[in-house]
């Protein structure tokens, strides 16, 4: 997907997955609560190298929430800076494993919250039409 579409469907993006967190889907065999996190981890030292911040110490996916209520207060500045990073081709960052493009970054993040609002969407369709279980989790049971 082109990075101008996953950047104009983050803010629905964001949307569709604290719905499905707040659904009565079953998410706990799915590694969410240490992915996200990570995500919004990503996405939050790109946007700090261009002033803003955000923080959080919730654990697990519910620091989207947390992630979800800050980006709506500061949406246009967020926007702004995520527009700017993906139409520049030059600009790099530091991180853990090394240097990489700040546009790379930023258009992986983004996918993977398109990716991830997709799955869980598909899920909940799964789930309303009854569809029936295709593994059998013996924690799911009790």
């Amino acid at each position: 997907m082109e990075a101008a579409a996953l950047y104009f469907r983050f803010k629905d993006n964001l949307a569709t997955i604290a719905g499905a967190l707040n659904s009565k889907l079953e998410v706990r065999s799915m590694p969410y609560n240490t992915s996200i996190p990570l995500e919004i981890d990503l996405l939050a030292d790109v946007l700090r190298l261009h002033g803003l911040d955000f923080q959080s110490t919730t654990p697990g996916a519910a620091r989207l929430f947390d992630f979800q209520q800050w980006y709506a207060q500061n949406e246009e500045k967020v926007n702004d800076v995520m527009h700017r990073v993906l139409e520049e081709k030059r600009a790099y960052m530091k991180t853990a494993t090394g240097t990489v493009l700040q546009k790379e970054m930023l258009y992986r993040r983004l996918e993977y919250f398109k990716e991830t609002a997709h799955t869980l969407e598909v899920m909940m369709a799964q789930q309303q039409l009854h569809s029936p279980k295709h593994f059998s989790y013996p924690f799911l049971n009790q």
